[in-house]
């Protein structure tokens, strides 16, 4: 809903493990700004508040609290997620207190969420289905799994977790499936990158804006990143032998340093790589003010600016913010996957590696 042309004022609202506390932080707030984000960083909200009563200071917030953050304008504020309260910033004068929290846990909750942080020593045994493994981090950590039909069903090779947190075993296998590992709203979710859907298959919103929504854009169009082809090793245990797989045709290549187990995690790591570099070759930033409904893997659908702006981006970072000046929102954006040229079958080739430079 585009509640962007409406004269109304914006709100926010903040439950503190389920106690509403909206009333007591609208007095003292100075600023809010809440990130949402793909890839390896966690969702953040910071909330800026006067501190400048020596009589009446503000309470120090219990480490863990679970915050639940929404946003909008009016009575039509839109749930943006799950926090935990993580960091306390104290300042002056006139004093500050700035409070920090992230979508993934660094501490035990009241609600049961465990930290991610920790790290472990196991091995998940060849033939461990994606889905799986996420189904169990989740559950030990008091999240709830979400996990798309397509990746669950993955059958990964074997996979050794030695003295690594369960979140960057995570970034790893999404890093290897061009995919997002994500700690959102008490959720734990795995989503391949790029297609704007949510993980039960439903299309995120796609938010159509023109000029006269924001104040300034930029696009910066780039052949640097760009690659034709991608070229990944596996070793060859039959053959005894270390192979190559390359995905694409024609220059610039790209040679990953890793060496894969085998074949399949070869070939889906170059895929990945090469889907990554084609979005990245542009990128967009605007600013305009603030749409609640707007977060990071939706679609936002540029109109009525020019050739090379006009058309379909896929939000990578989304910042919503209010304090001094309203509510304004600023996304970070590259080309969406419908725009990205994808490697077929026939741009697949698997050969004996020649040479043992990785480039």
């Amino acid at each position: 809903m585009d509640m962007t042309h409406l004269q109304i004022a914006p709100v926010f609202r903040v439950e503190a493990n389920d106690q509403d506390v909206t009333a007591k932080m609208r007095t003292r707030l100075k600023a809010l700004r809440m990130t949402d984000e793909t890839g390896h960083v966690a969702d953040t909200v910071e909330f800026s508040m006067a501190d400048h009563d020596r009589a009446n200071p503000l309470l120090v917030p219990a480490r863990g609290a679970e915050l639940k953050m929404s946003l909008g304008y009016d009575d039509n504020a839109v749930y943006k997620g799950l926090f935990i309260c993580d960091e306390v910033e104290l300042s002056g004068w006139p004093g500050e207190m700035v409070i920090r929290a992230r979508a993934a846990p660094y501490d035990k909750t009241p609600a049961g969420k465990a930290s991610m942080q920790s790290q472990k020593t196991r091995s998940w045994p060849k033939g461990t289905t994606l889905g799986a493994m996420v189904n169990r981090v989740a559950t030990e950590h008091g999240l709830k799994p979400a996990i798309s039909s397509e990746l669950a069903a993955i059958k990964l090779p074997h996979t050794d977790q030695s003295h690594e947190s369960d979140m960057n075993l995570l970034l790893r296998m999404a890093k290897r499936y061009d995919a997002i590992a994500k700690p959102t709203a008490g959720t734990l979710v795995f989503v391949r990158r790029g297609d704007a859907k949510s993980y039960s298959g439903a299309m995120l919103p796609r938010v159509t804006l023109t000029p006269k929504d924001g104040s300034d854009y930029r696009v910066v169009i780039s052949a640097r990143i760009e690659a034709a082809s991608v070229v990944a090793y596996y070793r060859d245990l039959a053959a005894a032998s270390r192979r190559e797989v390359c995905v694409g045709s024609g220059e610039p290549v790209i040679r990953l340093r890793m060496s894969y187990a085998d074949r399949v995690s070869a070939e889906e790591a170059a895929k990945a790589e090469y889907r990554k570099r084609q979005r990245g070759t542009r990128t967009m930033t605007y600013t305009f003010p603030g749409r609640p409904e707007v977060g990071a893997e939706c679609i936002a659908v540029m109109q009525g600016f020019r050739p090379d702006v006009d058309g379909e981006w896929l939000v990578k970072r989304c910042e919503h913010y209010i304090g001094p000046g309203g509510y304004r929102t600023s996304i970070d954006a590259e080309l969406a996957n419908d725009d990205v040229q994808q490697p077929g079958g026939d741009q697949v080739t698997d050969t004996e590696q020649q040479a043992v430079e990785v480039g």
